[in-house]
């Protein structure tokens, strides 16, 4: 289980990564040829979800990490 979640939070960031990438070239390509409807095709829209649940992922489980921390990390 603790390999899961170890991997869980090594791919995530990759995917999220990735996947904005990828959203940042299909506004680049929808800004030089709107005709084509990059952002307007399900396809896209189901991207954009879940890039935004991968981002919501990635937040969470770094919130939770930090939570979990020592209470004097930040201090010196």
């Amino acid at each position: 289980m603790r390999s899961l979640i170890a991997f869980i939070k090594y791919i995530l960031p990759h995917l999220l990564l990735s996947m904005a990438l990828g959203l940042a070239l299909i506004v680049t390509l929808d800004g030089y040829n709107p005709m084509m409807g990059f952002l307007t095709s399900d396809v896209s829209k189901t991207y954009i979800y879940i890039l935004c649940a991968l981002a919501v992922l990635t937040a969470l489980l770094h919130i939770g990490e930090s939570q979990r921390g020592p209470k004097n990390k930040g201090k010196h």
